[in-house]
């Protein structure tokens, strides 16, 4: 018993050796430090094993108007506008070299002042430099357009040259094998010239006066 009594104020002056401390820290603490303390500590633990948070679609910029899937498909699907000048009528001159000299040489010259395009068949000797060459001596310093054009003999029916046609900005268009409407182009045959021809077709089909009369003026004046 005596031991025991020894022993229990040896003990309790230990305890108390070891609590003072532990007392004197909590009280050396606020309540408000020890939270801040905590609080760092467990940011510090979790900024280690922290993931990067994905980006949030609604703070990007969006669009003023929001269209559907469908509507941005039918929108990019029609072709641009793009304004487009409406072509005049064409006044054509459909000859051949087997035409005498003189008057190939006055369809040239009259071309050149009414703005005709002078269309050949095919080539003359059937070769591309031959062709050339007898061009070049036939229009000489005159500025004419001229083609070879084999399918424009068939699209206005030209069968007997010279032949003057005068034809519609949509002569090419809803084409029966290759010909175009009778509305869309009106032709005069024979070897003379194109004041007589465009004076004929004024005079006899109203739908092309306006441009008969307007190429005729071209002639007479000079106009190019």
């Amino acid at each position: 018993m005596r031991i025991a009594h020894a022993a229990s104020p040896l003990l309790a002056l230990l305890l108390a050796m070891v609590i003072q401390p532990v007392v004197a820290n909590e009280q050396a603490e606020t309540p408000l430090e020890k939270s801040n303390r905590v609080l760092k500590e467990l940011n510090a633990q979790f900024a280690q094993h922290r993931k990067p948070d994905a980006p949030k679609l609604d703070n990007f910029p969006q669009p003023a108007i929001k269209a559907s899937p469908s509507d941005l498909a039918q929108q990019f699907s029609k072709p641009p506008v793009i304004p487009i000048r409406t072509a005049t009528h064409e006044l054509m001159v459909f000859v051949s070299f087997s035409m005498p000299p003189e008057s190939l040489q006055r369809v040239v010259l009259e071309s050149e002042r009414t703005g005709a395009h002078i269309v050949f068949r095919g080539f003359k000797g059937d070769k591309l430099m031959e062709m050339s060459k007898h061009v070049s001596n036939l229009i000489d310093q005159h500025r004419v357009e001229v083609s070879v054009n084999p399918p424009a003999f068939n699209q206005f029916q030209v069968v007997t040259v010279p032949a003057l046609v005068i034809a519609l900005p949509t002569a090419s268009e809803g084409l029966d094998n290759g010909c175009a409407q009778a509305t869309q182009y009106i032709k005069v045959t024979g070897d003379v010239g194109q004041d007589y021809a465009l004076d004929l077709i004024e005079r006899n089909s109203p739908a092309f006066a306006s441009a008969a009369q307007a190429f005729n003026r071209r002639l007479i004046r000079g106009i190019q």
